[in-house]
């Protein structure tokens, strides 16, 4: 068995369903090769999708999966490949003729999937065979390389009373208008737990390349950037964490990492599906954050139950490794050992 990736995307990207195909069939079948997805035209190979064939024998099978923001599928890799999956599959929004192909997947995130030294040999083919700029190509490696390794995702006990919540304080322009859309519900979450003061210690804020008069509604609530790992175990020890549709109202990488830390997860309605809903009062606790007394109660009631906490932490985790992992997505894509 042979599974060949197309090198012309980002690697951050996929990292994550590189782990898992080379869990499942070991790092020695794994390959990259431009040479295999000539066919496609260059624009279609530049679009935040992860491009592989898994060749057995003499048969072959074409796999797309799909991580863009956008619940768009792309038509000329769903018409190319066998199964097209996507983290922001939406099939109210997609018509009836591509859905067949079309599979719901978890939200993932970049992961260092191997340890640095084993990156040399992908890393070098890749750079090799791909027509992207090579300076670009590597920054991908080298950022995919700063990030966590997926077996630091392991649940942990929570700090009581401390909550941890930091993300970005994205563009917004007359298209996306951000400003009224997820950034304001981050913005509108953080004011309420600084506000609750001495009930909680809270810590974080938006980080933003933004400046000037574009941010003047968010000042309050800005931070600086931190250390990817060092989020990581901040989050880790958040009594709970906050989750909203981010850009162009995806999933985004935030859901997919609580999911996989088993974090108790409060969170505006999502946008887009998943394999499976996330139920209220079983997997996540929803909240209107357009609502001060709403959120306070919501707020308050996940800092000082902890029955339920635990109650939603043990939920969404096995509602992860059934459905999240690298492995379990790339079986909901009908890829199995």
């Amino acid at each position: 068995m042979k599974i060949i990736i197309d090198p012309e995307d980002d690697i951050q990207y996929m990292s994550f369903y590189i782990k898992g195909l080379e869990e499942m069939f070991g790092r020695e079948s794994v390959v990259f090769n431009h040479k295999a997805f000539d066919e496609l035209p260059s624009e279609e190979r530049h679009t935040r999708t992860m491009r592989f064939i898994i060749k057995t024998g003499s048969s072959e099978r074409r796999y797309t999966i799909d991580t863009n923001d956008s619940h768009r599928v792309n038509e000329v890799l769903y018409q190319w490949c066998d199964a097209y999956g996507s983290v922001n599959a939406n099939f109210s929004k997609t018509p009836e003729a591509l859905q067949k192909k079309l599979i719901s997947l978890c939200p993932s995130f970049a992961i260092q999937y191997t340890h640095p030294i084993h990156a040399i040999v992908p890393t070098l083919n890749g750079l090799l065979h791909t027509q992207r700029n090579k300076r670009k190509y590597l920054g991908c490696w080298k950022r995919t390389m700063q990030r966590p390794r997926l077996e630091a995702y392991t649940m942990q006990e929570p700090r009581e009373g401390y909550v941890f919540h930091l993300s970005t304080l994205w563009q917004s322009d007359e298209w996306n208008r951000n400003d009224e859309g997820v950034n304001l519900r981050r913005a509108l979450f953080i004011r309420a737990c600084k506000a609750l003061g001495a009930e909680m210690t809270f810590e974080g804020g938006l980080v933003t390349s933004r400046t000037g008069d574009s941010i003047a509604q968010f000042t309050d609530c800005l931070s600086k950037r931190l250390p990817a790992d060092e989020c990581l175990q901040k989050t880790k020890e958040s009594t709970f964490v906050f989750n909203t549709p981010a850009y162009w109202n995806c999933h985004g990488w935030k859901l997919g990492e609580y999911m996989a830390l088993g974090k108790a997860i409060l969170s505006t309605p999502l946008s887009n599906d998943l394999p499976s809903p996330l139920v209220e009062g079983e997997h996540i606790h929803y909240v209107d954050v357009t609502s001060p007394t709403a959120l306070d109660d919501a707020i308050r009631l996940l800092l000082n139950d902890k029955a339920y906490r635990k109650h939603l932490e043990n939920n969404i985790h096995r509602y992860w490794c059934d459905y999240g992992t690298p492995q379990a997505s790339l079986r909901l894509m009908g890829i199995t050992q």
